[in-house]
């Protein structure tokens, strides 16, 4: 477009956000804090009661979201009819995950830290015309960008870190195995609509105490969405949280501690605040890169591409996807039984883009 004097005339595109929101907290929480390395963030990091035996999250757990927390299902690291496994309904038999070759694992110490989504910052509490008494006064106050959701996690006594090594493994086992536990959750009518909700953890990190926010400045914009939290450490590894000068819409909770139990005995690490592991999905067919070659190319006997279950990682890793691939999935699921759909075998999208 020009101006009148023949100058080119700039274009002004209105912002809108790729992604809209949503208003719960354990949605703005796990889109906001997860991470390819870290995991998936947990809203709730307390374990379900009764149905963990081993009183937190595992490696070889078997189970899915809902509403912040993890659904443990079954460990396929145990035998299928262990009874820790029948907590939510007799599994189907299934050929356990070899513990002893398999679950070697590394792992590590996190010391005390802090994680807070990008559009989440601190700010000196100096001065702060808003807190009422002196003891919010030390605490950290934590402000969100306008127009925009974050989230916090503050572990006082930090943690612990687990992964598993041999994770090819893992993911081979969801590949063979998913189309069963899907079809078991449904006959058990655990509400997991999609055979992708399902998750096999291959790590996690556990905690003593914890305290999480989840901010959102998007769907109620004001000036300044904050909070300040203050955190009172204990040896035995607990902690006595005090949230204040909470402004605008934010949510938020914490880990309890008895201030009353006179032995202070060490707290276990049970609470998970992140889970890594595999999902699974099927794939309606599978998508071919024609590449260039001078002579054709040995077959890979590695190579399981030809599978009809696709596996990836949790949390995914963001990549560049052709959105027409979505499309062609969906007309493969719908298309009419015996048309033919062959011409949506092949793509020309360079592998490396993928």
């Amino acid at each position: 477009m020009l101006y009148s004097s023949g100058r080119l005339r700039p274009h002004v595109y209105p912002y809108f956000p790729l992604i809209m929101p949503v208003d719960q907290p354990f949605h703005v929480y796990r889109e906001q804090l997860s991470s390819q390395y870290h995991g998936i963030a947990l809203w709730n990091p307390n374990p379900v009661k009764r149905l963990y035996d081993c009183g937190h999250v595992s490696i070889g757990d078997v189970g899915y979201l809902c509403d912040g927390d993890f659904i443990r299902m079954f460990n396929v690291t145990l035998p299928w009819d262990d009874p820790s496994n029948q907590k939510l309904g007799k599994p189907e038999e299934y050929k356990t995950l070899d513990r002893g070759r398999f679950v070697n694992a590394r792992d590590g110490e996190i010391p005390q830290t802090e994680y807070n989504s990008s559009h989440v910052s601190k700010v000196e509490n100096a001065g702060n015309v808003h807190a009422e008494t002196p003891d919010e006064t030390k605490g950290q106050t934590y402000k969100c960008r306008t127009r925009s959701c974050g989230a916090l996690l503050s572990l006082p006594h930090g943690g612990h870190r687990e992964d598993v090594i041999h994770a090819k493994a893992f993911e081979y086992y969801i590949r063979d195995h998913v189309v069963d536990w899907f079809t078991w959750a449904q006959n058990n009518k655990l509400g997991v609509e999609r055979m992708e909700d399902l998750i096999l953890v291959t790590g996690c990190t556990l905690v003593t105490s914890w305290a999480a926010a989840a901010f959102d400045n998007y769907t109620k914009p004001v000036d300044a969405t904050s909070i300040s939290l203050h955190a009172q450490k204990f040896d035995c590894g607990g902690a006595q949280f005090l949230w204040s000068n909470v402004r605008g819409n934010v949510e938020y909770h914490n880990s309890q501690f008895d201030l009353n139990n006179e032995k202070r005995e060490p707290l276990p690490r049970n609470q998970c605040v992140f889970i890594r592991g595999f999902r699974a999905k099927r794939t309606f067919f599978r998508t071919k890169y024609l590449r260039a070659a001078a002579e054709p190319l040995p077959d890979d006997p590695n190579n399981r591409q030809d599978d009809e279950i696709q596996a990836t990682q949790v949390p995914d890793v963001l990549k560049y996807r052709d959105p027409l691939i979505g499309i062609l999935d969906y007309i493969a699921e719908v298309r009419p039984p015996g048309h033919d759909c062959s011409f949506l075998m092949y793509s020309a999208i360079p592998k490396e883009m993928c």
